[in-house]
């Protein structure tokens, strides 16, 4: 590297000022001087060590394992910037990649910004983004599920928790006090070809009307001592090549989400449904019911815990689980914790009670606990 190339690098680095962040990736900014303009590197790795029994392991045959991975919070890092406009608005960008702590692999299919990439318009007539970004599924699903994107709770039954995502995408949301409203459209909803909920083989953009399109909105109202609110995505089928079954544009994938919460002396109490309507599986629709608690038992530790099932109509598969999980805040960037998830599967249902990579799901209809030590640190 030249000396000129050395400069412009550090330049760069010193213009990248570390900031708190929670685990969505979300902050608030302060106020700027017309014109002016900030960059924030932020993120969060997650690893803990992992104890999940009665793996299927060939022909009638199970073992137990132990293995890392992240627990509480898949791991990522991002760089946001935003800058003023004058008159109440502001340019903003965000570009937020997902990494396996483990291995330092990217997630989300090998992206390098893979559960965020946008950029667009903030101000008070709303905000206007463009790139791959949440669809309004995870704004009206997320701030009633404690358990996030993590490797236990409801995105053991449910791939979509954690991957409510959309290439290629135009997003508008509006805030008025407490209310929100928002709508997302893709014209293209997943470029990247694989075999998972995270790379679908979906590209769109140029094909046929409504082929690998998606479609979200949502409403809702957080007073932060209660909130409610609902949400309605679409996801278009594609090609032959597309992953789930979505194998052309007269299949879809539809999600209706309904849930709130209430508080009260600091414990936070939520309930939540998710009915889905999913033309690429043999039993299309289901119901996804959970209640979750969040109890603070003094300031430097709580305990998080959610009851959950899946039920497909006209059919024996279901599954039920129950997750605990105990977090103790080192400070307010780094907290230790202990979590454990038992489901119990119905039918021909073989879901794991985790979601850490590789999949170690119980034999069809068996049981399975999952638990987890470990330690999370946001930057």
């Amino acid at each position: 590297m030249n000396h000129r190339n050395a400069a412009w690098a550090c330049a760069a680095l010193m213009s990248i000022v570390p900031a708190w962040a929670n685990a969505e990736g979300q902050t608030s900014s302060a106020p700027l001087p017309l014109g002016g303009s900030s960059v924030t590197m932020y993120g969060l790795i997650d690893q803990g060590l992992e104890f999940v029994n009665n793996v299927a392991n060939g022909k009638n045959a199970t073992r137990n394992s132990w293995r890392t991975g992240d627990g509480t919070a898949t791991s990522y890092f991002g760089i946001r910037g935003v800058e003023d406009l004058g008159g109440g608005m502001r340019a903003i960008f965000d570009l937020q990649g997902g990494f396996q702590p483990t291995n330092g692999a990217s997630r989300q299919g090998g992206r390098l910004f893979g559960r965020q990439s946008y950029v667009g318009i903030d101000g008070k007539y709303g905000r206007l983004t463009f790139g791959r970004q949440y669809t309004m599924r995870f704004y009206g699903v997320s701030f009633i599920n404690p358990f996030g994107t993590g490797a236990q709770g409801i995105t053991t039954l449910d791939n979509g928790i954690a991957n409510a995502r959309a290439d290629n995408s135009v997003s508008y949301r509006y805030f008025l006090g407490d209310f929100e409203g928002g709508v997302n459209y893709s014209f293209g909803r997943d470029a990247v070809a694989g075999n998972s909920s995270v790379a679908t083989n979906c590209p769109g953009q140029t094909t046929p009307s409504n082929q690998c399109r998606e479609w979200s909105a949502l409403l809702k109202y957080d007073a932060h001592t209660w909130g409610v609110a609902t949400s309605y995505e679409r996801n278009y089928g594609g090609t032959a090549a597309t992953w789930g079954g979505l194998t052309s544009p007269d299949k879809a994938d539809a999600r209706i989400t309904l849930g709130g919460y209430v508080k009260f002396h600091g414990t936070k109490l939520g309930v939540g449904w998710i009915r889905r309507l999913d033309d690429g599986i043999a039993t299309p629709r289901s119901n996804l019911f959970w209640v979750s608690g969040t109890v603070p038992v003094n300031p430097f530790f709580h305990i998080d815990g959610m009851v959950a099932q899946l039920r497909y109509d006209q059919s024996p598969n279901k599954a039920l689980i129950e997750v605990l999980r105990g977090e103790y805040l080192l400070s307010k960037r780094t907290l230790l914790y202990l979590t454990g998830e038992h489901i119990n599967n119905s039918g021909n249902l073989a879901l794991a009670a985790t979601t850490l990579s590789p999949t170690a799901s119980p034999p069809a209809g068996g049981g399975q606990i999952s638990i987890i030590a470990g330690i999370r640190h946001t930057f």
